[in-house]
């Protein structure tokens, strides 16, 4: 499976939330209990300035607690965001994310431009998607052959 397919059965689709980097950090956390998300992209215009998760806020917290409430999003966020391509497979992603570290990852297209983001559990549930699909496909093939 690619990301491109993975991208197309994603419930909420390939929904971009993002916010720029001089948004404050508790309108991030927000947007981030909003929706229901880990992490947010940081744009500015067009292009990813980095990613805020919710790792990101708890390290900040964790720093300083006063200070974190009023940071900006650019005080905290990952500037060094790794990202993915639609025509990149699963097992792609499961590499960048496990040796990273990383449980989020920006998709671009072609032209560079960011068509969505994939998460951790996009990837575990396409990988049981695939293997519930060739278990199938054996169960059918073994009842085929009696």
């Amino acid at each position: 499976m690619i990301v491109k397919t993975i991208l197309k059965s994603k419930a909420r689709g390939a929904g971009i939330i993002s916010v720029p980097p001089d948004a404050s950090v508790g309108d991030a956390a927000r947007l981030l209990a909003t929706h229901k998300i880990g992490a947010v992209l940081v744009m500015n215009g067009d292009r990813v300035a980095g990613i805020l998760s919710e790792r990101d806020i708890v390290r900040g917290l964790a720093d300083a607690v006063d200070v974190c409430i009023t940071a900006r999003v650019k005080d905290l966020m990952t500037a060094e965001v790794f990202v993915c391509h639609e025509d990149d497979t699963v097992e792609r992603l499961m590499e960048i994310m496990t040796a990273k570290r990383i449980r989020h990852l920006p998709v671009v297209n072609a032209n560079g431009d960011v068509a969505g983001i994939v998460t951790i559990g996009d990837v575990v549930k396409s990988r049981l998607d695939e293997t519930k699909m060739e278990a199938e496909s054996l169960r059918d093939y073994v009842m085929a052959g009696r």
